[in-house]
């Protein structure tokens, strides 16, 4: 990101690179505000609804079911026991990590701010600075192009609200995007420190060792390494600087998930708590692309409300066929895993869960910047789809 700033010409670079994410950003964050607002005052039952966190409606709409967990963490650390409460049986908030609220309660005693309004905070400053960042990424990768269409895509893609919303993914897309980066350069410590990050904001953060093993072995493991044989070029290849400061890259994710699960099981006795805890909220493990096949099995029975998510597995598992047959093997290695390991779970809240991965909007934008009729066609039909879902974040609709 850096280097791409640097090298771009004067002023339009940084324009480029930092104005239009921005724009991007605040022309579809204050629509998202005004179909907020305008659901808030069409409610028809305001007294049924339970997720008041703020006086203000406008900070009031973007926190709504799993912020709740954020801010019970913020203000009284991590359950010693699961929830009594009959709107929440047996769930604790031993499923979610900890660097989100962290974050916002660094900025609540430095600022003042409440914790709802710090984790809004938290969550607004990490999308832009995704945007920022997965623009510059794009450029190198697909072209200045495909990078405005990421970051549209980003903006207006249906769920795109919950980046701006009390919730954990733009700080984990960050991450994500941060992590990618990095490795791809071929700094490794810095890899190592952002998959880190990314580990203590979602146990998700793990999988992105594969991408980092995938970029290194595309940079290192070369045919003029090789060329006196396999052994003796892995010897060179483990012998090198570059491979302990890779070893170490992995070692730092490594320690944070498990620095983590030691303090679950001190907590609760269990070093898995994040994992057996995800019972209670009726996701258990089940053969992962049996998902994408149940909208199909089932079609006058599916659930409505698992229809986004349906459509949202099957487009990622096309943008994974992409990124293979044009050999983006990180990118591709890590949307594959990650979108198995979260068709194990179900269809449930998907098409919230694979926002962060952030190849699958490189790849989508790298095609709408090849075929752009096609692009701004599908465009009408994602922002009215993103305004219809908004509505429904707003009005607390059981969706995600």
């Amino acid at each position: 990101m850096v280097s791409y700033l640097n090298l771009s010409s004067g002023v339009a670079g940084w324009r480029a690179a930092v104005l239009f994410p921005l724009l991007a950003y605040l022309v579809s964050r204050l629509a998202m505000l005004v179909i907020g607002l305008v659901a808030r005052d069409q409610m028809l039952n305001p007294v049924d609804y339970v997720w008041i966190y703020h006086d203000r409606v406008w900070l009031d709409i973007w926190g709504v079911w799993d912020t709740g967990w954020f801010l019970s963490i913020m203000s009284q650390g991590y359950d010693h026991a699961v929830s009594t409460n009959p709107d929440t049986p047996l769930q604790a908030n031993w499923a979610f990590f900890p660097l989100y609220p962290m974050l916002a309660a660094v900025v609540a005693d430095l600022t003042g701010l409440s914790d709802f309004v710090s984790l809004l905070v938290v969550s607004n400053l990490c999308f832009i600075a995704a945007l920022i960042w997965i623009h510059a990424e794009t450029v190198d990768l697909y072209g200045p192009k495909a990078a405005k269409w990421t970051v549209v895509l980003l903006c207006v893609v249906p769920g795109s609200h919950v980046f701006s919303s009390a919730y954990s993914e733009s700080t984990f897309l960050l991450f994500v995007v941060g992590t990618l980066a990095m490795a791809r350069n071929g700094h490794w410590l810095a890899a190592g420190c952002l998959a880190a990050l990314a580990v203590l904001t979602r146990n998700f953060g793990v999988l992105l060792l594969v991408p980092m093993a995938v970029y290194f072995v595309e940079r290192e493991v070369k045919p003029p390494t090789l060329k006196a044989g396999w052994m003796s070029g892995l010897l060179t290849v483990l012998g090198s600087r570059r491979f302990l400061a890779f070893a170490a890259s992995v070692l730092l994710p490594c320690l944070a998930l498990g620095g983590f699960m030691a303090f679950l099981h001190e907590r609760t006795g269990d070093f898995l708590a994040f994992v057996t805890i995800q019972r209670a909220w009726g996701r258990t493990a089940d053969w992962p692309f049996a998902a994408l096949l149940r909208p199909v099995l089932e079609l006058w029975l599916f659930p409505l409300v698992l229809w986004p998510s349906a459509i949202a597995a099957w487009v990622a598992t096309g943008l994974c066929i992409v990124m293979v047959w044009q050999r983006q093997w990180a990118h591709a290695a890590f949307a594959f895993i990650g979108l198995t390991v979260l068709l194990t779970a179900g269809l449930l809240s998907v098409f919230r869960l694979v926002l962060p991965i952030a190849p699958f909007f490189m790849m989508a934008g790298s095609l709408m910047a090849c075929w752009p009729r096609i692009g701004l066609a599908l465009l009408p039909v994602m922002v009215m789809t993103e305004a219809f879902l908004m509505w429904g974040w707003a009005l607390g609709w059981p969706v995600y």
